[in-house]
């Protein structure tokens, strides 16, 4: 019996661990999770999180310092940002030097 945790079981870990304040990207969620390859298969994880989720998905963002959803998805990603502290320059992108976590402390 294998009681190893899912990849969706890692990556879900692992937003919930995204401090507050803090921005993370696609591919390092992946490199955490220890599949450097698989930015895809984070990205159709995090697509398939149920609504109403108390995971933070809003601070994952690409690697331009960019949120990539869209609509009224974006509106309520960027203004939960905000609410944490996080500055959009005039391009909506966001410093990752400034915000970017590093990973576990």
């Amino acid at each position: 019996m294998n009681n190893a945790p899912s990849f969706r079981d890692i990556i879900y870990s692992l937003i919930g661990s995204i401090p507050r304040g803090r921005v993370v990207t696609y591919g390092t969620l992946a490199k955490m999770a220890g599949y450097p390859a698989h930015v895809r298969q984070v990205c159709q994880v995090i697509r398939t999180i149920p609504a109403g989720s108390s995971l933070p998905c809003h601070r994952i963002i690409n690697s331009q310092g960019k949120l990539s959803v869209k609509g009224e998805c974006y509106l309520r990603h960027k203004q939960a940002l905000i609410d944490e502290g996080i500055i959009f320059d005039l391009n909506d992108k966001i410093k990752l030097k400034d915000y970017f976590w590093e990973g576990f402390d």
